[in-house]
């Protein structure tokens, strides 16, 4: 009886490898992403935090340079918190990049195991229908064997 070969194995196993490679660096994107995030809101809070003692500068006494120096460091933290934004916004692209990357892989790899399924019930079947050929050429044999005697 001849095994069963899935000519496209070397194929699937390919794209099985490809799709593990895409999901660790998909990972690897996520756990980016999420870090450029807190690093956004550790910026967020820290200017929240300048801008509230500005409050309470400008509410008592205080020279003049120093609220300066106040304004001039939360303006400094807006732009950062801008550029933050930015880095989050192209971590994201990355993270959706790999996402649909993934998801062509996934779809290709379960298309290759539809078509190894498919060509190993047709395998089945044909070695069930030689099965019963042969079972049906003994039964001849051995009808035809007793009715000689």
């Amino acid at each position: 009886m001849v095994k069963f070969k899935f000519r496209l194995q070397p194929l699937l196993n390919i794209k099985k490898q490809l799709e593990d490679s895409a999901k660790n660096e998909l990972g690897k994107a996520v756990q980016k992403l999420e870090q450029e995030k807190e690093k956004g809101r550790v910026l967020l809070r820290h200017r929240e935090k300048y801008i509230n003692s500005l409050r309470e500068k400008t509410s008592s006494v205080a020279r003049v340079e120093e609220l300066r120096n106040y304004t001039m460091y939360i303006s400094s933290l807006a732009k950062k918190v801008e550029d933050q934004n930015k880095n989050i916004k192209e971590a994201n692209d990355v993270v959706d990049k790999y996402r649909e990357e993934l998801i062509k892989i996934v779809k290709e790899r379960k298309m290759l195991e539809k078509l190894r399924e498919k060509k190993l019930n047709e395998y089945l079947i044909e070695m069930s229908k030689d099965e019963q050929k042969r079972m049906d050429e003994i039964v001849s044999y051995k009808y035809s064997d007793y009715e000689v005697k």
